[in-house]
């Protein structure tokens, strides 16, 4: 329950609020009552036998109060009892029908608990989770084959050389995981990848450009949908990295100019598709640097095993050495 006593003002802007809906409620009365005394609007004074029912929203809760003010007294009079109280109650059976990122990163490591994904790769990894959450509870999200492509290729340049670390079969396990945590299918998100793939394999620069402007269909229905969907619909880092797939698989350069007019066959903006080719460039060469650091730690950890291996045998070389010598001695 929270009180409100006379004269106290917790917030600027309910007061202005109270005094709008008081004014109001003043003039209904009025309008019932002509021959009743006019009285001044002013805060909660002014709502007469009148109520105000606000829902708020603070975090993740939804808050409803209601403020129910007695007839306006004297100053006199205020001790009397008439006093205004608003009650605030917690409304627990609204639900939150949008699935949080939380949950997602929660139902991720349900799916994948053990063992647990490299420090090196677990921040990259979830702020992959997490940024692809955000767009798909978009609501101008649309599922869709280059989307698919440019998830798949993304995680295979985050995750590519993971088993090498950890052993064969882990990275697969994640990416199953990490697509069901996301309410898809790793085996649905490859062949919808694999399509495009095939697509950009098929056809000439020329003949995918003229499926992005309409003029020519594509022999997969997915692919005409995913090119004509993509203008209205939420336009995601994902389908970016999808296009610059189907670019290099064409033997297109990606350049600025290139995703640029790409875009504009899409009608999509082309500000933001050169924006994330910048960032797909940049990831890619930190990607390459950690791949290359994986190497050269793969290297040296490979040498100094050498090494322990060459001088635990010099030493059961030395000590077999020893013994024949102490044994001949003996026998002399």
């Amino acid at each position: 329950q929270v009180l409100l006593a006379p004269g106290l003002t917790p917030f600027p802007h309910l007061v202005r609020l109270q005094t709008k809906i008081g004014a109001m409620v003043a003039a209904r009365s009025a309008r019932r009552n002509p021959s009743a005394p006019r009285r001044r609007a002013a805060g909660l004074s002014a709502l007469a036998a009148g109520s105000l029912f606000v829902v708020m929203r603070t975090g993740g809760s939804l808050f409803s109060c209601t403020f129910t003010a007695a007839p306006w007294t004297s100053a006199g009079n205020r001790n009397s009892g008439m006093v205004a109280r608003p009650s605030g109650t917690v409304l627990d059976s609204i639900q939150n029908p949008v699935k949080t990122v939380a949950d997602t990163v929660s139902e991720f490591y349900k799916e994948y608990p053990q063992p647990p994904v490299l420090p090196m790769y677990r921040s990259f990894l979830i702020d992959f989770l997490s940024s692809t959450h955000i767009a798909m509870v978009d609501s101008r999200f649309k599922y869709d084959a280059v989307f698919a492509l440019g998830l798949m290729e993304y995680y295979n340049g985050l995750m590519g050389s993971y088993d090498r670390v950890v052993g064969a079969g882990e990275s697969d396990k994640i990416w199953k995981a990490l697509t069901k945590s996301l309410g898809m299918t790793a085996e649905q998100v490859k062949d919808d990848a694999e399509a495009v793939m095939n697509f950009a394999k098929a056809s000439p620069p020329a003949t995918i450009l003229a499926t992005m402007e309409g003029t020519e269909a594509a022999a997969d229905q997915r692919i005409g949908a995913a090119f004509s969907g993509i203008s209205k619909s939420l336009y995601s880092t994902p389908f970016s990295i999808g296009l610059f797939k189907v670019m290099e698989i064409s033997g297109i350069e990606t350049s600025k100019a290139n995703v640029e007019e790409w875009a504009k066959a899409l009608q999509v903006n082309p500000s933001k598709v050169a924006t994330d080719l910048e960032t797909y460039k940049l990831n890619k060469n930190k990607l390459a640097n950690a791949e290359e650091m994986l190497r050269e730690i793969e290297i040296r950890e490979k040498k100094k095993l050498a090494e322990r291996l060459e001088a635990k045998a010099k030493a059961l070389a030395e000590k077999a050495a020893k013994k024949a010598e102490e044994a001949k001695e003996a026998s002399a």
